[in-house]
């Protein structure tokens, strides 16, 4: 005789929970990517503005107008803090997809069932995170992904 519970077979209802269980993967995995890229366009809004005090700077400089060079270094500092950020983010989420990407493959094939609680770091990738990718050159920083 088969278990169940109100009527319903004890296998349906397993396969139901693991359903269910992926669907709120999938949801958290959706809106972990929505933070990453609303984090990434924060910082590039940062940039942009950045560049823009930085192009009046330049206008200014190109009009015979005394600029403040301490200013000018502040700005070309931040940009490239704000940059390097950038770059780490990018190259994180690039790292949590490749995870993800191999945990599937490996489920698929029957190998693993536990998937990755979170794709290793910049600090954890082998090279760290110094050496992010650069950004295509047709591509800025500042440009989307």
């Amino acid at each position: 005789m088969t278990t169940s519970v109100g009527g319903i077979p004890m296998g349906l209802i397993d396969k139901l929970a693991a359903g269910i269980e992926r669907v709120a993967e999938e949801a958290d995995k959706a809106l972990d990517k929505g933070k990453t890229k609303v984090s990434e366009l924060q910082i590039q809004m940062e940039m942009d503005s950045l560049a823009k005090k930085l192009g009046y700077l330049v206008f200014d400089f190109y009009r015979g107008r005394q600029v403040d060079q301490a200013l000018r270094q502040k700005i070309l500092d931040d940009m490239t803090r704000l940059e390097d950020e950038l770059l780490a983010k990018r190259a994180e989420a690039r790292a949590k997809a490749e995870a993800e990407a191999a945990w599937k493959a490996q489920r698929a094939a029957g190998e693993g069932q536990t998937p990755p609680s979170s794709a290793p770091s910049a600090e954890e990738v082998p090279g760290g995170g110094a050496a992010a990718p650069e950004a295509p050159a047709d591509q800025g920083p500042g440009a989307p992904a």
